[in-house]
């Protein structure tokens, strides 16, 4: 029995290991997520920034033409659907992240219970040897007494 919990225990080790790399590839995709998250809506924010900069900017023209005119507005037409395009990828970008989120915090609670698993056998472990260390004991003591009695 001790051991083939000394190999439970080894295989259990080897599982720990595997499961410690899937949480760390899980991290390493929510960091990624998060950092296009980030970097999106960043974007959207300068998009944002350049079509009010426009909109003051024509707002302000004193002298302007009906073609400076035309040309802000087109500009603005051009940054307005280019934020839309960045707004579907951030909620595809959102969307990606709260998945990455959840394989993370699911090889996160795979990891530790495999861990206390693995605890909980080793107790074991270390109790059978307790328990094989002290009949050990409980012989020698035994067989001392029955050869000192004999003796006697």
């Amino acid at each position: 029995m001790k051991d083939g919990l000394k190999a439970s225990l080894k295989r259990l080790e080897r599982l720990v290991q595997i499961r410690q790399t899937y949480v760390s590839v899980a991290e390493v995709g929510v960091k990624n997520a998060e950092r296009e998250v980030r970097r999106l809506e960043a974007d959207q924010n300068k998009v944002t920034g350049k079509i009010q900069d426009t909109q003051a900017g024509i707002a302000y023209l004193q002298t302007a033409s009906g073609h400076d005119l035309h040309t802000g507005e087109n500009f603005i037409a051009a940054l307005q659907i280019h934020r839309k395009e960045i707004q579907q990828s951030l909620e595809k970008a959102e969307s990606n992240l709260e998945q990455r989120r959840g394989e993370w915090t699911e090889a996160m609670r795979e990891q530790k219970v495999i861990e206390q698993l693995q605890e909980r056998r080793l107790h074991q472990y270390e109790r059978e040897d307790d328990v094989e260390t002290q009949k050990s004991q409980d012989d020698n003591t035994i067989a001392r007494y029955v050869r000192t009695r004999l003796k006697d």
